[in-house]
């Protein structure tokens, strides 16, 4: 689970923020959270959440509509002809959970729900192979339009994890997909005008790290195009590391100098980079992680940060991943 400004993003990958029983009620209460109109509250909901055990299993009816002003839907995916594709069909058609998902507007009519394309476990290949030809592009495109509005999403929000890295990622993949951003807007606009429709939104996923920024992401076009950018400003740091740490760390630590690594590895750094490299300030959507990474001590007496560790900790009775935690394990 993760929370984030222009100023939060948060995912609801499996927080119990409320129960079926009672979500009627739970809702009324939680409308003086409605954020002010200037304010992004950009939330994921990981589908694959439902596959949590007894209490930690989390569906779209237990998302508080009222909590965020965004809702991404992770993830769908996307076929050998650049046609987009439920990635879970069972539950996100057959079980209605994408017409659950983004039923939460009969709530809340001023919530933004939208589903996001690719994630980690899509990798690189396919994305690179897409978007080195226009012709292949524009097939992606029509099919993203008639994705979501078949399904009643709002707009798209793009997770190339990473281009120009990965198995299949090329060091062509940043123009192209900066090109793809740019004809996404460009189709969305030419879509929504002669019809007196709605425009769908278009949001990217941007990297923490210099070398994912700058070999794989045109950050200027991209964020022309884009309505905003979802930083991932989180996992600067794993539970395989021989020492503990912060895996979102907001600033470097004291003593660092400019020039040593570690000193990139922290929210401040990426923020500022981003906005060196053109990123306007009212389109950073900032991460904000509610999960945690736990390790192993060498010594549980020596619980501090940067203690020496064996690996990563335990899974949780949840999530059961080791080294993860959500934020109520």
């Amino acid at each position: 689970m993760f929370l984030w400004p222009v100023l939060f993003l948060s995912a609801l990958g499996g927080a119990g923020l409320a129960s079926p029983a009672d979500e009627e009620s739970e809702h009324r209460s939680r409308r003086e959270l409605q954020p002010s109109r200037d304010l992004k509250i950009v939330c994921y909901y990981s589908n694959w959440a439902v596959y949590r055990p007894s209490l930690s299993k989390f569906t779209p009816q237990n998302i508080n509509p009222y909590l965020c002003t965004h809702i991404i839907y992770a993830f769908a995916g996307f076929n050998k002809r650049y046609e987009l594709k439920p990635y879970d069909p069972y539950n996100d058609i057959e079980q209605g959970n994408y017409k659950k998902f983004v039923g939460l507007k009969q709530y809340n009519p001023g919530l933004k729900t939208m589903v996001a394309v690719g994630g980690w476990n899509e990798g690189s290949k396919r994305f690179s192979h897409m978007v080195s030809d226009r012709s292949q592009r524009q097939k992606f495109v029509r099919s993203a339009m008639k994705f979501c509005r078949e399904h009643g999403f709002d707009g798209l929000d793009m997770d190339w994890e990473y281009p120009a890295f990965r198995e299949g990622g090329k060091p062509e993949d940043k123009q192209g997909y900066a090109q793809l951003i740019k004809e996404l807007r460009e189709a969305f606009e030419a879509e929504a005008l002669p019809r007196g429709k709605e425009r769908l939104l278009l949001s990217v996923a941007m990297p923490a790290g210099k070398e994912y920024i700058d070999n794989g992401f045109d950050v200027r076009t991209i964020a022309k195009a884009a309505d905003f950018l979802n930083l991932l400003t989180y996992d600067y740091h794993t539970a395989y590391e021989s020492n503990t740490q912060h895996h979102a760390p907001l600033g470097a630590a004291d003593g660092l100098r400019d020039y040593d690594d570690e000193s990139r590895l922290n929210v401040r750094w990426t923020v500022d980079y981003y906005l060196n490299a053109g990123a306007p300030r009212n389109k950073l959507v900032v991460g904000v992680p509610t999960y945690g990474r736990s390790y192993t001590l060498e010594d549980p007496e020596d619980n501090e940060l940067e203690a020496p560790a064996q690996g990563p900790g335990e899974p949780g009775n949840a999530t059961r991943e080791k080294g993860y935690l959500a934020y109520y394990e």
